[in-house]
């Protein structure tokens, strides 16, 4: 199935970006008919994975006793899991890379249509990089583990499709030490905590995604003493808008078969023809 590589990336400055052929996925889409539980077939991959350090989700699992699993590769092992509880969709799972183990957890709304947050595993090495908030929707907040050592440094909000604050640990202690303000997408202001006191001692201010000065709070009272500007000649070109976009090939997870799976019960679907 002639499909082109979907790119899978973040849409932050420095994080990772892995490029995945979702053309086999595609398959799931389209013409799914359920079918017995074939006893080669791997069912569910045990537990939901563990947060990261630092992440401010509640941790729940991915779990119900209402388990509807397609196979996408038609290599007898379940690709992408549906579990649900009083009779909708709870959450979804799904190997991306038919390794085994799961790259994405999507948890539903109460109509079990509308997504609430979402799990992603970039590097495939088993554990969380991305956690998606959603609010009717739209994606209001995002986590990130940008280094892939198992904890968030980096937190961002969203308005309008644009990020709007983010904070960032760049000592990796859990603890924010950079505050940054956006304006559709563009940087306005960003305050550093520079001593690891937790108070910002540095500000940098941005017109036009362009540094035009810095402040700087040389006697620790929180407010700042010396203004330096930015010569024009130095400034240099201005940083890019940034997007709160939800991650391209995620619509794989709603993937489930035409025939509903009984409360209860256990069903199989292969890829399509």
């Amino acid at each position: 199935m002639g499909v082109d590589p979907i790119l899978i990336g973040f849409g932050f400055p420095g994080e990772a970006k892995v490029s995945v052929n979702m053309g086999i996925f595609a398959r799931a889409l389209f013409g799914l008919a359920a079918a017995a539980c074939l006893p080669a077939m791997g069912c569910a991959k045990g537990s939901s994975q563990s947060l990261p350090s630092g992440s401010r989700m509640e941790a729940v699992e991915c779990s119900g006793k209402e388990v509807t699993l397609i196979d996408v590769n038609e290599d007898g092992r379940a690709d992408i899991e549906h579990f649900g509880r009083n009779g909708r969709r709870f959450c979804s799972k799904v190997d991306l890379n038919f390794d085994g183990k799961i790259d994405v957890e999507r948890f539903y709304e109460a109509d079990g249509e509308q997504v609430a947050h979402e799990r992603h595993d970039f590097d495939f090495d088993g554990r969380i990089d991305q956690l998606s908030f959603y609010e009717d929707g739209r994606l209001t907040r995002k986590e990130l583990d940008t280094n892939f050592d198992h904890a968030i440094d980096t937190w961002l909000w969203c308005g309008d499709g644009w990020v709007s604050r983010s904070e960032r640990d760049r000592r990796s202690n859990g603890r924010p030490d950079v505050w940054e303000v956006y304006d559709q997408g563009l940087i306005v202001e960003a305050s550093y905590d520079d001593n690891n006191d937790d108070r910002p001692e540095k500000w940098d201010v941005f017109r036009g995604g362009k540094l035009v000065l810095t402040k700087y709070d040389d006697n620790g009272d929180g407010v700042p003493d010396r203004t330096d500007e930015m010569p024009l000649q130095s400034m240099g070109p201005a940083d890019d808008a940034l997007r709160c976009e939800r991650v391209e090939g995620a619509e794989i997870a709603t993937a489930q078969p035409k025939k509903p799976v009984a409360q209860g019960s256990q069903g199989v679907s292969q890829g399509g023809p």
